[in-house]
C-alpha cells in the first residue's frame, strides 16, 4: 500500500479536541482514496439530516436495541421486523453503489471512507443476502436467536446493536487471555510493559528493531496471537504460517488506510455509536462495556498515534492494545 500525505493540516470537528490528520491521497490495493470531508460513514451519525444519510444509517436507525429505547413485546417484534427489512434495503442500494466504487477504481477515481467501507464490506454480506431474507420471510421469530449463536450469517447492516455487544464482550474475555500471553512473548523479547505505556517509550522501543514490531520477521506464534486478538478468524493454530501473515497484513493495511481517513476526513468526533463501535472492535480495543465518550478517545488516541508516529506500521500500537489492553497509551499533548 502507498501513502502520499500532503502538509495541510486539518482540526477535529469537536474542537475540544487537538488537531489531528492531513488532507490525503492513499492507495489501498491499488485503489485510490481521498477524503471527503462532509462524508460521514457511521451507520448511526451524529445528525438528524435524513436527506445526507447513507442507506446504512438510515436502516441503523430503526434498530430497536440502541441504548435507550425502551419497548414493549409487541413493539420490539414490529422494531426487529422494520430493521431487518432496512437493512435488507440498504444492502441492495450498497450493491448498486458497489459497482459504482468499482467502476471509480477502474478509472483511477478517488474515493471516500464511506464508499472505502462499502467496498470493504459488501463481498462478505453479498454472500449473506439472499439466505438471511429467506430466513425473514419463512421464520422472522428465529432471527434473533440465530443471529446471536451465528453472528457471521447476519449482514453488517443487519446487525443489531445488541447483537454486536454480546460479540464483543465474548471477545473481550478471550483478549484477557490474550493479554497473559503478550506479556509473556515481549519479556521473551527482551521488552517490558514501562516500554508501551507513552508514545515516547513506544517509539524508541520501535526504533531499537526489536523483531516483534516487523511483520515479516514476526514469529508463527505472535502472528496467531495477532490473528485471535483482532478477531480474523478461527482456526489460528491450524492455519498456515504464509496465511496467517497475509491475512494480518491484510487487516493492518485496511486499519492504516482507514485511521488516514478517520483523521483526514475529521470523521471521529462525528461518528455514530454503531460505526464508533465497530471501528473500536477492528482495532482490537475493549468496546462492549464502554461508555461512548471513553470508546471516541480510545478511537481518536489509536487515529492520533497512527498517523502522527506510526502511519507505515501498526503492529506496534497492536502491541500496545494487547500489553495494556484496558490502558491507553500516553500521548503528548493528550486532551486527558
Amino acid at each position: 500500500m502507498l501513502a502520499r500525505v500532503a502538509a495541510t493540516r486539518l482540526g477535529m470537528l469537536d474542537h475540544r479536541l487537538p488537531t489531528l490528520g492531513s488532507r490525503a491521497l492513499l492507495r489501498f490495493a491499488n485503489m485510490p482514496v481521498k477524503p471527503r470531508s462532509l462524508f460521514h460513514t457511521s451507520a448511526v451519525t451524529r445528525t438528524t439530516d435524513w436527506q445526507n444519510m447513507t442507506a446504512t444509517e438510515q436502516a441503523a436507525t430503526f434498530d430497536p436495541t440502541l441504548p435507550g429505547r425502551v419497548l414493549g413485546p409487541w413493539q420490539k417484534f414490529t422494531g426487529f421486523m422494520s430493521f431487518y427489512k432496512e437493512g435488507i434495503k440498504a444492502l441492495w442500494a450498497n450493491r448498486t453503489q458497489y459497482r459504482s466504487i468499482k467502476q471509480q477504481i477502474r478509472n483511477d477515481e478517488e474515493i471516500s471512507r464511506a464508499e472505502f467501507q462499502i467496498y470493504t464490506r459488501y463481498p462478505n454480506d453479498r454472500l449473506r443476502m439472499i439466505p438471511f431474507a429467506v430466513l425473514v420471510v419463512l421464520a422472522p421469530e428465529l432471527i434473533y436467536l440465530i443471529v446471536l449463536l451465528m453472528p457471521g450469517f447476519c449482514p453488517s447492516t443487519c446487525m443489531t446493536y445488541r447483537a454486536m455487544t454480546k460479540g464483543a464482550r465474548r471477545h473481550d474475555k478471550l483478549k484477557q487471555k490474550l493479554h497473559l500471553q503478550a506479556l509473556d512473548r515481549i519479556r521473551n523479547a527482551g521488552l517490558s510493559t514501562s516500554d508501551f505505556v507513552d508514545e515516547a517509550a513506544l517509539t524508541k522501543a520501535v526504533q531499537a528493531g526489536n523483531s516483534v514490531f516487523s511483520l515479516d520477521q514476526m514469529s508463527r506464534t505472535n502472528l496467531a496471537l495477532m490473528y485471535r486478538f483482532f478477531g480474523i478468524g478461527p482456526l489460528s493454530m491450524v492455519l498456515p504460517t504464509s496465511w496467517l501473515r497475509a491475512s494480518v497484513q491484510r487487516r493492518l493495511e485496511y486499519i492504516r488506510t482507514d485511521d488516514a481517513l478517520l483523521g483526514s476526513e475529521q470523521l471521529i468526533s462525528g461518528l455514530g455509536l454503531v460505526e464508533l463501535f465497530r471501528a473500536c472492535q477492528e482495532r482490537g480495543i475493549p468496546a462492549a462495556d464502554l461508555p461512548e465518550y471513553q470508546l471516541r478517545l480510545a478511537l481518536y488516541n489509536w487515529v492520533r498515534l497512527s498517523q502522527r508516529q506510526m502511519p507505515d506500521n501498526a503492529v506496534p500500537i497492536a502491541w500496545s492494545r494487547l500489553v495494556l489492553l484496558n490502558r491507553s497509551v500516553k500521548l503528548a499533548n493528550s486532551p486527558v
